[in-house]
């Protein structure tokens, strides 16, 4: 069976064709991507402004009709937080939806940090033994912990980078008073919210998300070398780039090793979230699992493909809102 998972982000849409029934799974057979910029166009209401609502119908058009010749059997698309949260959510889906000829779909935060876990402990294949999943995306934080392949506690907050670049650092670069605005208002609740984590065995700590890769790269490499693939993310290096981030703006942060220009703004937000939930569960070092939500989905997908003889349609109601 041939999915094509259509994933439609802050920065782009991503559709990525996978033979569940093959060896290769969930490594794509073939994919392509266009740029959405909804988080550019996300006004500080949260409400996506036209023309970004238009962009990302293009994106998703392009994704779309590229994909027509591969001939997927199935169709799955669905929003991350960019989608989900928008102000004007239900008309930017309505919008999406009949630019792909499927109905977008959504996941809540705790089902998404489910997922993206599930996906953690896979590539890890680590299990009976504790595993902490720490994902920054656009809209939300999320931090889960367990023994299986299921997680036993899962922390979602609406602190992810781009909503926070978004409410907190308007001006590029920032004025100092705007970051330390930012720095008071999470310091304010993640430590209160991860508590809990603070008691526990966290075992084989992990990050999930492209924020933290670009963050790994950016801390990993020194002059004259790129750590272009690093394995971990570093809380005693990546302290002292916060105050280096705050300085540049969006076009000097995009020069720097591994951050890209889509997320030069939102980089120093996570920055600033990553090191305080580093400091608050009392992890020194996080290592870089280059699996996601789209992997997670796919296993997902893969697991009701074997259940059912090929009709996923259950899941695609029962998972997605």
């Amino acid at each position: 069976m041939k999915l094509a998972l259509l994933d439609i982000g802050s920065t782009a849409a991503r559709l990525e064709i996978v033979d569940l029934d093959r060896s290769r799974m969930p490594r794509a057979d073939w994919s392509v991507k266009a740029r959405t910029r909804l988080a550019e166009h996300t006004c500080a209401d949260g409400v996506v402004d036209e023309i970004g609502v238009q962009q990302a119908v293009r994106a998703v058009q392009h994704c779309v009709r590229a994909a027509a010749d591969q001939r997927p059997d199935t169709l799955v698309a669905f929003g991350t937080s960019a989608v989900r949260d928008a102000a004007n959510g239900l008309r930017l889906r309505e919008e999406l939806s009949e630019a792909a000829g499927v109905r977008i779909g959504v996941l809540s935060p705790r089902d998404e940090a489910a997922v993206t876990y599930h996906a953690a402990r896979r590539w890890h294949a680590r299990r009976g033994t504790p595993m902490t999943t720490v994902d920054i995306g656009g809209g939300t934080i999320d931090v889960a912990t367990g023994l299986g392949l299921e997680p036993a506690e899962v922390v979602s907050l609406p602190f992810g980078a781009a909503r926070l670049t978004r409410q907190y650092l308007p001006d590029d670069p920032p004025h100092p008073h705007q970051v330390d605005e930012l720095v008071e208002a999470v310091r304010r609740t993640i430590p209160r919210s991860l508590r809990s984590f603070a008691d526990v065995d966290l075992g084989h700590p992990v990050a999930l998300s492209k924020v933290l890769r670009q963050l790994a790269v950016l801390t990993e490499s020194s002059p004259g070398r790129i750590a272009r693939h690093p394995d971990h993310l570093s809380r005693a290096k990546l302290r002292p780039w916060i105050p280096r981030l705050a300085a540049l703006d969006q076009a000097q942060r995009a020069a720097l090793p591994g951050v890209s220009r889509s997320r030069a703004r939102r980089i120093l937000a996570g920055a600033i979230v990553a090191e305080l939930i580093l400091r608050t569960i009392g992890v020194d070092e996080l290592e870089i699992c280059p699996w996601g939500l789209r992997e997670g989905l796919v296993f997902r997908f893969a697991e009701a493909h074997d259940d059912t003889g090929g009709d996923v349609r259950e899941l695609m109601t029962t998972l997605f809102r």
